[in-house]
């Protein structure tokens, strides 16, 4: 294995048309988080881009992206990122380690790697659900699977719907606008809603605002951003932006006007998009991490990814695993409450100097 680490701006043609391919080979790399235009999108802005190249045999056979701060490596974008891991040819098995040492780095964090790629697996502290709606069959076959499973959300949504029309006038959907206002209202709602949850604000590092708003005015067959909006007797009620590739949709930055709360606008706003996604050859939606339980309610299934740390130096490695169990143990005990205030003012500082850095 041999491996060669740049900037993606030196990505040759006939290298980004390999990569891909290669994406588009295995379903669980079929996705806006390792399609290379994301990548090269987010390197204009974030100076630490980095892609590995391995190649066997003098062939290629697998990209590594990745940002490189001094020895240690993180995910791209660091919190921007719902999937990360390698993109490869079928059948290429990676040593971590030596990935790692190749790269000129002596760690990598990660905390949406693909679960199911082997090179990863003993560096998992945690793996969780991140939820997914197959539309392979069409809209009204996921509507259909959703009711034989008893599950009664979207007759909810549509009746959200009936009634905020009857109240207040037609609802409009876009699937994709290109009004910079719908953007900066999205923003400014979407750090709103951080603020009052007390929950770390992405939106604080201008690189990131920069980066979204690059991503939304692109727009190839092959991949780009989709900021849909919601309106509601002509007000924009709820907005989201989203990336997509020839077939997978991933919902990223949704949120809602909380003036028009009392009916829903961000369910009828993610059911509008699902259908809309179908009917333009979407076959799966990824609706990301998280505890949120429309996720739930709505999802045909979960891909899962692992959080943790590959790392050469087996004593950080140690001591990594026992904080995790201690804090396991912490939460698992009647004084998890106690700490909560004071970790997330930790975790959001700990972010924020990460994303600036």
């Amino acid at each position: 294995m041999n491996v060669h680490v740049i900037r993606p701006e030196e990505l040759t043609p006939q290298q980004i048309q390999l990569w891909s391919g290669m994406m588009r080979a295995e379903d669980v790399t079929d996705s806006p988080f390792f399609h290379p235009e994301y990548v090269l999108t987010l390197s204009r802005f974030r100076e630490p881009v980095r892609v590995a190249i391995i190649t066997e045999n003098e062939r290629e056979v697998a990209f590594f992206p990745f940002e490189q701060h001094g020895k240690t490596g993180r995910p791209l974008g660091i919190n921007l990122c719902d999937f990360q891991g390698v993109v490869r040819a079928p059948g290429v098995q990676l040593d971590a380690q030596k990935l790692l040492d190749a790269c000129g780095l002596t760690s990598w964090h990660f905390d949406h790697v693909v679960a199911s790629q082997p090179e990863f697996t003993d560096w998992h502290l945690r793996v969780e659900d991140s939820p997914y709606i197959d539309l392979s069959l069409g809209f009204e076959a996921y509507v259909e699977q959703q009711k034989q499973a008893g599950r009664k959300l979207i007759p909810k949504i549509n009746a959200f719907q009936r009634k905020a029309e009857r109240d207040l006038g037609p609802v409009r959907f876009e699937w994709h606008t290109s009004d910079r206002t719908v953007f900066e209202t999205l923003l400014k709602w979407k750090s709103a809603q951080r603020e009052q949850t007390g929950t770390f604000d992405i939106l604080q590092s201008e690189w990131v605002s920069r980066t979204l708003d690059a991503l939304r005015k692109i727009h190839s067959e092959d991949f780009g951003g989709v900021l849909s909006a919601l309106y509601i007797n002509d007000t924009l009620a709820a907005a989201s932006l989203n990336m997509k590739t020839s077939t997978v949709l991933h919902m990223w930055f949704m949120t809602y006007d909380i003036a028009f709360g009392l009916y829903s606008p961000g369910h009828i706003l993610t059911l509008a998009t699902i259908q809309a996604a179908a009917e333009r050859g979407i076959q799966r939606v990824d609706l990301g991490r998280g505890e949120n339980a429309y996720k739930k309610r709505l999802n045909s299934g979960c891909l899962l990814v692992g959080e943790g740390a590959i790392d050469l130096n087996s004593l950080r490695h140690k001591t990594r695993v026992l904080g995790y169990r201690t804090y396991q143990r912490i939460r698992d005990s009647r004084w998890y409450g106690a700490v909560q205030a004071p970790k997330r003012m930790i975790r959001n500082f700990t972010k924020k100097k990460a994303l600036d850095s």
